[in-house]
């Protein structure tokens, strides 16, 4: 997840977004509801459009009217933009440094659309159970902020009782690394994240946890230069050290692990380095043309996120750097986005509704499609063998076909694919959006977590319609028409944590 975000660029990754996002094919109301999931409002009575931006901020996951999935620690900084008519519209954005950003725009004009479907199912619950009640242990409070007004930012936990976290010096601009624990309720400050000496516009991306060393790289992600370097602390803590700087195509840096003696990373464009921790040259592992860090030693055959990939590729791989083991993933007709770890991959079949979702071994057994959890958007794997899936709410329509949601459900569920259990995350809003944030780690993160104070609050008056965007070529309307933007507000006191860490082994 880049740990990073100036107005600027922000700006470009929303744009990117949405360049990026594939046009739906045929109707597009019935592509955004199979994509999407979403709770739908049909306030568009016009060809004019209605349109979301989501972005999500730092290492988390922002929800608009539905969800939205991305670590992440994803994941990299993923946004989405989504139409629910036949022109796409921008809307603005607002962020929240708890990993929530949602902004919605909506507009109404007072012509008259027609109905909908009227084979209307009958309303029923989601049957996910929040995780406090699934994982007790495993479900805490922390402050949001340190005993200084630093912002946490989770990363991972290091056991069952530790949380890492980084307190932010600014807007997510790591000061230093602490360890929460869950049981003495108190913070230790394990080492503080300095800059380079004469490096500009400095921000810490991705931190890693190892079993004798937490390490992180940086860069400057503002500017053209082509730089990253490599930090280590003990895990004990003390003072943070500087391994080494590389530059080119070295620092297009996609993961990091570290191991007792050396930092490696994996590139966007596909091979996997190290460096010695006492300083040194890096130098490319043998054999990991092609390969991409999930966790070390495992290597996979797939970019991460959307750097590079087609979020719909399957993987068919998954490599032991330290044995050189391979195992060859045995990818299902009709499944598509398949992401495998050491034991379970998760996926999406075709053709189903709301990207209906696969989880299997990697030799394709024990697979089964869990009810109520989509595949869609952002990185799956969670530590330990858990996925992370998105949980639309939407449990019928009503008579003019609009969807009927479940205002309790949950936003997101974990899955333990050895017991089928399924826990839910987050709080949704009466408004269908809400937010929750994973952990920032490089490797697949033990922590997803959430604000209960904050609610979602919208906002709507009437603009001129010719302000409306719209796209090219289209007739300019006239008259008035409803401009609505949803915004996150409140919260900033605690932090409702879920440590997958704590939870009772089951394989």
């Amino acid at each position: 997840m880049t740990y990073d975000r100036s107005e600027a660029e922000l700006a470009r990754t929303l744009t990117g977004a949405a360049d990026a996002a594939p046009p739906p094919v045929g109707d597009l109301l019935a592509a955004v509801h199979r994509r999407r999931g979403l709770r739908t409002r049909r306030r568009v009575q016009s060809a004019l459009a209605v349109a979301g931006v989501i972005a999500v901020i730092g290492g988390g996951t922002a929800v608009a009217r539905g969800f939205f999935s991305s670590g992440g620690g994803e994941e990299r900084t993923l946004s989405a933009a989504t139409a629910t008519a036949t022109a796409t519209a921008t809307a603005t954005a607002t962020a929240s440094a708890t990993a929530t950003a949602t902004a919605t725009a909506t507009a109404s004009a007072s012509a008259t659309a027609s109905a909908g479907p009227t084979d209307a199912a009958e309303p029923r619950r989601v049957a996910i159970r929040p995780a406090a009640e699934v994982w007790p242990a495993a479900v805490t409070r922390i402050p949001a902020k340190a005993a200084d007004g630093r912002r946490y930012r989770p990363v991972t936990g290091l056991s069952a009782t530790e949380l890492l976290l980084i307190a932010e010096s600014s807007f997510e601009k790591a000061g230093r690394l602490e360890v929460y624990d869950t049981a003495a309720r108190r913070s230790t400050v394990l080492t503080d994240t300095p800059a380079p000496e004469g490096v500009k516009g400095y921000y810490v991306q991705d931190v890693e946890a190892g079993s004798e060393y937490i390490a992180w790289w940086g860069e400057t992600p503002n500017n053209s230069d082509k730089w990253a370097d490599f930090w280590v602390v003990p895990r004990a803590g003390g003072t943070a050290k500087q391994v080494g700087q590389v530059t080119g195509d070295l620092s297009q840096v996609e993961r990091i692990g570290v191991t007792a003696d050396s930092v490696v990373w994996s590139v966007t464009g596909g091979g996997i380095h190290r460096m010695p921790l006492a300083g040194g040259s890096p130098e490319k592992i043998a054999g990991t043309d092609g390969l991409h860090l999930m966790s070390w030693p495992w290597a996979v055959d797939v970019a991460k996120g959307r750097e590079g990939e087609d979020e719909q590729k399957n993987q068919t791989k998954v490599v032991n750097l330290e044995t050189g083991q391979t195992a060859e993933v045995n990818v299902p007709d009709g499944v598509q986005g398949l992401r495998c770890g050491p034991a379970w991959c998760f996926g999406t079949e075709k053709d189903r509704e709301n990207n209906a979702s696969v989880v299997q071994r990697v030799d394709g057994s024990d697979r089964k499609s869990p009810p109520d959890l989509s595949s869609w958007g952002g990185e799956h794997s969670l530590a330990r063998g858990f996925g992370l899936f998105q949980v639309s709410g939407v449990v019928g329509r009503d008579a003019r076909g609009e969807e009927i949601e479940d205002g309790q459900a949950p936003l997101a569920a974990v899955y333990d694919p050895v017991t089928g259990t399924t826990a839910g995350i987050g709080k949704r809003n009466p408004s269908g959006g809400g937010g929750y944030g994973t952990g920032i780690s490089s490797s697949p993160t033990s922590i997803l977590y959430w604000d209960e104070g904050q609610r979602q609050v919208e906002e709507c008056r009437k603009v001129d319609a010719t302000s409306v965007p719209r796209t090219p070529g289209e007739p300019v309307p006239t008259g008035k028409v409803t401009s609505c933007t949803t915004t996150m507000e409140g919260g900033g006191k605690e932090l409702t944590v879920v440590n997958l860490l704590a939870v009772p082994s089951t394989e």
